[in-house]
């Protein structure tokens, strides 16, 4: 079988906190013009307003909060170092001169990691939900409608 093309243009997730952001950017634009597209996301008003739902939101909510960023000189994007095509848990800055489609695959998850006031960068912070094998439900194991009537 011959080996799948990237398309032209890419989806790709941008991750932070408990917050996840699809863009789509032709696979020729550089990581600098994904960072700009980031920024808008970042600076948007939904994530000035408050939580129409506090009750139902985490206990630990400021924790969680994103930091504000006024400029692409405040964050960094950074995808997961992999050993052996398996995540090591560590990030690697990605270089903002290189075109995406060198650096990415279609629907990779792209991580931002902030800068505090010294312009040190922070460690990525991201919640990334688990899945469960017991929320997962098998569809071989599922019985039709008939069967289930029987």
């Amino acid at each position: 079988m011959p080996p799948r093309h990237q398309p032209k243009n890419l989806i790709l997730l941008f991750k932070t906190h408990k917050l996840t952001v699809f863009l789509t950017l032709p696979g020729t634009s550089t990581v600098a013009e994904a960072k700009a597209e980031a920024l808008t996301a970042l600076t948007s008003s939904v994530l000035q307003n408050p939580e129409p739902h506090p009750e139902l939101m985490d206990e630990d909510d400021e924790e969680w909060k994103v930091p504000r960023v006024s400029s692409v000189d405040d964050f960094e994007l950074a995808r997961v170092a992999k050993a052996q095509g398996r995540p090591t848990g560590r990030y690697e800055k990605l270089d903002p001169t290189a075109q995406l489609k060198n650096v990415v695959s279609n629907w990779d998850p792209i991580f931002v990691q902030f800068r505090d006031e010294s312009g040190e960068l922070l460690p990525v912070k991201v919640s990334i939900p688990p899945i469960s094998p017991e929320e997962y439900e098998d569809p071989s194991t599922q019985k039709g409608k008939r069967k289930a009537d029987e």
